[in-house]
């Protein structure tokens, strides 16, 4: 759903960056219409939310007021919980901090980040991936709505964010989406000519940076570091999860 954002974004409001890649639109509703995302995927997704929040229960704790804090007993306890009911308890009440969140329900915020409407908008070159086994997302908008800017590509095999492979030498299991990415973005590179690019000014607003007409969006460095737990090496069914 990060990735769909991505592209919606893209398409409402990067008209000034130079390029993007990422997953490919889809329609955020019509995913519901698929029996195995509903019965399987969205359980496994569902469950992995639920970890991820649970590693962090102390810290959240410690917010009590904050809606995420007074929703997380219910969520973690849930054995049963579907994506949709995820995203309606958690995702579209504390998915941003800013508007249009928070979001009344699930689906408003499926309507709001379905990123498939805003394809025709996009200006600047983008590469957007999907892989025709994908037992996710299975309606994809290859027309690209006409859109000579995008590059809509289809792999054979990948599954749902997965482009896992076995590396020959070493047996290890890896992605190989890194390929097409870095082939797509060497003939951006040398084949497309940029016209000149306004770029906005900078500033520091209570130690974020953030871009002039963009004060719901910065970025600043924390100090410390942390561990990344990712899903790379595993593999099966659930494998990119």
């Amino acid at each position: 759903m990060g990735l769909c954002q991505e592209c919606w974004r893209v398409g409402t409001t990067f008209s000034d960056k130079l390029l993007r890649v990422a997953h490919g639109p889809c329609d955020c509703i019509s995913l519901e219409d698929n029996w195995l995302h509903r019965t399987v995927y969205a359980k496994a997704m569902a469950q992995n939310l639920q970890r991820l929040l649970g590693r962090h229960a102390n810290a959240i704790a410690k917010f009590p007021e904050h809606p995420l804090a007074k929703v997380l007993p219910e969520v973690l306890n849930d054995k049963s919980m579907s994506l949709t009911q995820f995203d309606g308890k958690v995702t579209c009440k504390v998915g941003g901090s800013s508007p249009p969140f928070p979001f009344p329900s699930a689906w408003d915020y499926y309507a709001w980040a379905s990123s498939h409407k805003v394809l025709a908008n996009i200006r600047v070159p983008f590469l957007a991936l999907n892989a025709e086994d994908d037992p996710v997302v299975q309606v994809l908008p290859i027309e690209a709505g006409g859109n000579p800017y995008v590059a809509f590509a289809v792999t054979e095999k990948g599954g749902h964010l997965g482009w896992f492979g076995k590396v020959q030498a070493t047996g290890e299991t890896r992605r190989w989406v890194s390929r097409p990415v870095l082939e797509w973005l060497k003939a951006v590179g040398e084949d497309i000519v940029v016209r000149d690019r306004q770029i906005k000014p900078l500033h520091v607003v209570d130690g974020f940076l953030k871009e002039d007409g963009r004060d719901d969006i910065g970025c600043k460095g924390v100090e410390g570091g942390g561990h990344v737990v990712g899903v790379e090496g595993e593999e099966g069914l659930f494998a990119g999860l």
